[in-house]
């Protein structure tokens, strides 16, 4: 066209902001930093379930048994001398009542879980037990996967992995087999 309504650069080149083709190194860096991450995540979450399913069921055995009566030798000296040497001489003044509500909450055990969070932490451990073993670390995956990504519309089947929409966001560590 010519003259007031000649096209613009923006218009006739397509988007403005484009995606490179290749991943700059510190873009690289910054996504084997993510994969790092997310496999330390894994790692924590994993251990940290596997002790409260442990502790979780240990505390369902005991709580099974008899629990044994508290013992005279198991208070520390400084609450044995708080005692009256007759029961009738004591008072309730604020610092012994302070002292007693604080040797009481010091004494009482966690609440056992609920029937409620049980399935859902079994539930939890076998979804992370899944993560690890479809799942490569970053450590084990090759370059080619870990920068690029299998696409079926594109030439040679790969194209790079930050052209997928919010790739820092989705996990794309699984390619078809051959490619």
């Amino acid at each position: 066209m010519f003259g007031a309504f000649k096209p613009s650069a923006q218009l006739s080149g397509g988007l403005l902001w484009k995606i490179p083709w290749r991943l700059s190194p510190p873009q690289k860096l910054r996504h084997r930093r993510r994969m790092l991450r997310v496999d330390n995540i894994v790692s924590v979450l994993d251990t940290a379930l596997k002790r409260q399913a442990a502790t979780s069921s240990a505390a369902a055995r005991s709580s099974a048994g008899e629990a044994s009566p508290p013992s005279a030798s198991s208070e520390s000296p400084a609450t044995a001398s708080l005692k009256p040497s007759h029961p009738g001489l004591l008072t309730a003044t604020p610092s012994t009542t302070t002292i007693q509500n604080a040797r009481t909450a010091s004494t009482r055990t966690p609440p056992s879980p609920t029937s409620q969070q049980i399935p859902r932490t079994s539930d939890t451990i076998k979804l992370i037990e899944r993560w690890k073993a479809e799942m490569p670390t970053e450590a084990e995956m090759l370059p080619r996967d870990k920068y690029s990504m299998f696409d079926r519309k594109a030439r040679g089947y790969r194209k790079g992995v930050h052209k997928l929409p919010k790739w820092t966001r989705v996990s794309q560590r699984l390619n078809p087999p051959g490619f």
